[in-house]
């Protein structure tokens, strides 16, 4: 039973991502609030971005001829990937919606 990396990419790297997109969070809205552009919102819409790219790399390592441990791995990335993607998006509009300011 030969598992790559490509099995754990939605669960390793989109939790990652979240996290790392989570600290940007709480540090660029001071930068963003004299600024026209929203920082903030970039990060969370490329971590969005990474995050499903992480889902689609997990489900990629899908083969029909895999075990049926590493299928259920591979769709509980896949799946893993999509739930963080989902949580950056709705990152993405809080900041899109509240003024950095006002953080």
């Amino acid at each position: 039973m030969m598992m790559s990396a490509k099995t754990y990419a939605g669960l390793v790297l989109a939790p990652a991502i979240w996290a790392i997109s989570l600290q940007l969070g709480l540090v660029l809205p001071y930068a963003d609030c004299g600024s026209d552009v929203s920082s903030t919102l970039l990060v969370s819409v490329v971590a969005t971005f990474l995050a499903v790219g992480s889902a689609l790399l997990s489900y990629t390592g899908r083969a029909s001829t895999s075990a049926r441990t590493t299928l259920f791995l591979c769709d509980l990335s896949c799946l893993s990937g999509l739930i963080f993607a989902f949580a950056l998006i709705l990152q993405g509009v809080g900041s899109w919606l509240i003024d950095a300011c006002q953080r």
